[in-house]
């Protein structure tokens, strides 16, 4: 598997607000290229209405602005350009903490976490109004740490536990494999209409996250996770992983009303360059706007379950 180049930074786009110190490059003509040749070439459902979803990838350590992960602009490219090539949604994209106050969030079906990292704000006023939003019945859609590494300021991870409870987890104990090696997926829902693009077990480049909380598939509905039996022993792995050796990739879950998909690729700029993890952030997508119905029952409550 090649793997691809971390260069290039930040697209602009006219729909785009960043922070005035926020450093913005271009991506390559040959990086914007290779995400389009990937891109699906249309939505796997028809959405029911104009769909329009907030994509934020603020970044920050010790409340500093900084310029996250490398696979960023490469997210904000193919989200943006996914919803346009197949009609599905309208991505907007905005750092500007003030989005989330409510009366601004009422204007979105969605909001989109590209890899966001650290504590994005401390106002009360807008922790709540994202809970709320997605509560009310709005979806939420997490990539890589824009979930679990989200609101947390290592190492303290407590300062938002209400945040962790909707997505589902925190991520916790650093990386038991690196980006370098190849971590091996296994299909968990293959009957889901987010799993419909993967025909069997595959491989990626991925930093793989291990979650602190005991017992995930009681409150997570698992599409994808690491089959540790192809995976290197030996590493560094939380008591409760250990107990249960349970890494989700990909999961659903309810909040409230809402809808919540959240997916740990998308570290390296590669995960927007591979045709059928596209494919799966698409569904996703759909899935937390409301156009595609998924199953969102706890794992460990499905027939069959292992308990």
């Amino acid at each position: 598997m090649q793997r691809g180049s971390f260069a290039g930074f930040m697209l602009l786009t006219a729909a785009t607000v960043w922070p005035a110190d926020y450093p913005i490059k271009e991506l390559t003509a040959e990086q914007k290229a290779a995400i389009d040749q990937a891109l699906p070439d249309k939505a796997p459902a028809r959405p029911r209405r104009a769909r329009k979803v907030l994509v934020t990838h603020i970044a920050k350590r010790n409340g500093n602005p900084v310029s996250g992960h490398p696979s960023i602009p490469f997210g904000n490219y193919a989200l943006i350009e996914m919803g346009k090539k197949t009609g599905a949604y309208q991505a907007v994209i905005n750092n500007d903490e003030s989005v989330f106050r409510a009366e601004n969030l009422a204007a979105y079906d969605a909001i989109i976490f590209n890899n966001t990292l650290g504590v994005l704000f401390d106002d009360p006023a807008l922790r709540q109004s994202l809970l709320d939003f997605v509560k009310s019945g709005k979806g939420f859609l997490a990539i890589h740490c824009g979930g679990g590494a989200t609101f947390v300021q290592h190492p303290v991870y407590d300062q938002f536990p209400e945040f962790g409870e909707m997505v589902g987890g925190y991520e916790d104990g650093g990386h038991p494999w690196l980006p370098n090696e190849v971590t091996h997926v296994k299909i968990d829902d293959p009957k889901s209409p987010l799993t419909a693009m993967f025909k069997g077990p595959f491989e990626i480049y991925e930093e793989t996250y291990q979650f602190r909380e005991p017992s995930l598939r009681d409150r997570l509905h698992v599409l994808l996770s690491v089959d540790v039996s192809k995976m290197p022993t030996g590493r560094k792995i939380l008591k409760q992983r250990q107990e249960d050796m349970d890494f989700p990739v990909s999961w659903t879950k309810t909040y409230g009303k809402g809808r919540v998909f959240y997916t740990m690729t998308g570290h390296s700029p590669d995960a927007f360059k591979n045709p059928l993890l596209l494919q799966h952030y698409l569904a996703g997508i759909q899935f937390v706007t409301g156009d595609i119905q998924a199953d969102m029952t706890p794992s460990a409550s499905l027939k069959g379950a292992a308990k």
